[in-house]
């Protein structure tokens, strides 16, 4: 009996399979050494998030503080304040917000950091961007994080919800970038101590009056969101959701139906102005003067890159130079015949008729502070676009090649980044 144990012992020694579990098996200390930093950090982590002294929340928490303490830089026998670029500057600005004018520059807001957010607004070629940036990754050496939308996810979050997202940055400590739909999060605020680092800002604009349209559009022809919307329409009242299916937007306007009325004070969760105000919820309110004022200081004091749908090799170019880091080569990428299929991601294909021009000056009259940001965010970039334009020599940057540049990381590239000792 032993004998016949260890010929088929030594049978399955000899086979691929054996070779394969023991060359697996070798990586084993490796992999349960990781987990156990890991899971080490974020015991840290959520010790620090609830500790006292960061657990309480109120009202305020949901806003960027108009006068907050600077971020902290902890060392292992003291704690010291140091100022980030531009501090000071910020919050003189912000001590008198509603009584000042904001100017667009071309001053570069790129923090130094390894991570990107992108806060999407909708129908405004968020998912075309998203796309571009995941080809770009594989030979810029970091990864991207797709937001996994399940019904429903938040756009304005709890100040938990903020703090886990900070996080989430902190734990896997190596480049990379992460989109969602979400309202502007205030990182230096809800970062842990134990991290100086904050993602780079960017998010892509379109006209007020075109992105009104699309969305409006677009609802209809999701076919999940359609599904919902008529269901739940028709358990309150039988056959108004194939009236609200067919309903063209110039009826909606004209006839003063509540998905179009853009109320002054109701909340909004899909223009511009609440994406880049921030997580106030001051912030949603339509027609509110201080969240247009709040917008325009996060724009140009907090987002690297505010790039404009209409403007999209100009929103390329200044992204290559204001953020090499992530978008080296985007243009030669966008161009490129290999891309060409992703040019319009999510692209509404049905063909409707032109708009007629009192509907359109309708919302125009409605949508009149989402111009006046579009407006600021438009100079803004065209100021970043002239600084950078003695400097933008060629069509692109180009990317590096694959044998050329640097090779992708691997699980042993990636434990050395975890045991890296860091600046705290």
């Amino acid at each position: 009996m032993m004998r016949r144990w260890r010929l088929m012992i030594r049978k399955w020694r000899n086979s691929e399979g054996a070779t394969t579990v023991m060359a697996c098996a070798r990586y084993l200390p490796y992999v349960m050494c990781l987990l156990f930093l890991k899971i080490y950090v974020m015991l840290l982590l959520v010790h620090y998030h609830h500790s006292p002294s960061s657990s309480s929340s109120t009202l305020d928490d949901y806003q960027d503080d108009p006068i907050d303490q600077s971020p902290s830089v902890t060392t292992s026998s003291t704690t010291t304040t140091t100022e980030e670029p531009g501090w000071r500057e910020r919050q003189e600005v912000l001590a008198r917000l509603n009584n000042t004018i904001i100017q667009p520059s071309a001053t570069n807001r790129t923090p130094d950091t390894i991570w990107l957010f992108f806060n999407r607004i909708p129908r405004t070629g968020g998912q075309t961007l998203v796309t571009l940036i995941k080809s770009l990754g594989k030979d810029l050496d970091y990864n991207h994080q797709e937001h996994v939308y399940r019904t429903p996810w938040q756009r304005l979050l709890t100040v938990d919800e903020q703090r886990n997202l900070a996080t989430w940055f902190e734990y896997n400590y190596w480049p990379k970038s992460y989109d969602r739909f979400s309202l502007h999060v205030n990182f230096t605020k809800h970062r842990s101590k134990y991290v100086n680092l904050r993602p780079a800002y960017v998010t892509l604009v379109r006209d007020p009056v075109d992105k009104f349209i699309s969305y409006y559009r677009f609802k209809r022809v999701d076919n999940e969101r359609v599904k919902l919307e008529m269901a739940g329409r028709e358990r309150q009242t039988p056959g108004s959701g194939r009236v609200w299916y067919w309903r063209k937007v110039e009826a909606c306007l004209l006839e003063g139906d509540p998905e179009c009325s853009l109320t002054p004070g109701t909340d909004d969760f899909t223009s511009a102005i609440p994406f880049l105000c921030g997580q106030h919820p001051q912030c949603l309110k339509l027609g509110d003067r201080w969240a247009l004022q709040m917008a325009k200081y996060q724009a140009e004091y907090e987002y690297a890159v505010v790039g404009l749908t209409e403007e999209w090799n100009t929103t390329l170019a200044v992204l290559e130079h204001y953020l090499p880091m992530f978008f080296r080569g985007a243009r030669q990428r966008y161009w490129s015949q290999e891309f060409e299929d992703n040019h319009m991601v999510n692209k509404n294909m049905k063909k409707y008729k032109e708009v007629r021009e009192e509907v359109t000056k309708l919302l125009k009259e409605k949508l009149a502070l989402e111009y006046e940001l579009y407006e600021f965010l438009r100079q803004r970039l065209h100021q970043q676009y002239l600084y950078i334009e003695p400097l933008d020599r060629g069509p692109t940057t180009s990317l590096p090649t694959q044998t050329s540049g640097v090779p992708p990381m691997g699980i042993l590239d990636k434990l050395s980044i975890e045991l890296m000792p860091r600046n705290t």
